[in-house]
């Protein structure tokens, strides 16, 4: 009895280790992280055009594609953000920053450690902190 015992914990403490991870990227929250880092980097860059061209191709971006002024497809971008950050989270290749000082507070979804905020772009481009 004592090893069918063992056997039911260790099964019962492996779930709950496998259950803290998140599950693999499917291909199409792949392309949604890749457009949206093309976004978010195109904002870094305080690059209007390359944003709403990015954007063009991602129904969920659309207020980004149609926006006339950075600080409108910063606004929309943040909204964009909250789907790419629970679909990051957890995930290997993508690191989630914060930036405090955009109203309301802000988080974003990067490929690299390097600061590199979609927010205030050159103006404040290492502003913020990674969370993950």
């Amino acid at each position: 009895m004592k090893p069918l015992c063992l056997v039911l914990v260790t099964l019962f403490l492996g779930s709950l280790t496998y259950a803290g991870e998140p599950a693999p990227l499917g291909a199409e929250a792949r392309a949604f992280l890749a457009d949206y880092e093309r976004i978010r980097a195109a904002l870094a860059a305080d690059d209007l055009p390359a944003a709403r061209a990015a954007a063009a191709s991602l129904p969920a971006a659309q207020p980004v594609a149609v926006a006339t002024d950075l600080t409108t497809a910063r606004k929309a971008f943040k909204r964009l953000s909250a789907e790419a950050v629970a679909l990051a989270r957890g995930q290997s290749g993508y690191f989630i920053a914060h930036c405090s000082m955009f109203p309301g507070g802000a988080d974003w979804v990067q490929t690299t450690e390097e600061l590199s905020n979609p927010y205030w772009g050159k103006s404040m481009p290492h502003c913020g902190t990674l969370v993950k």
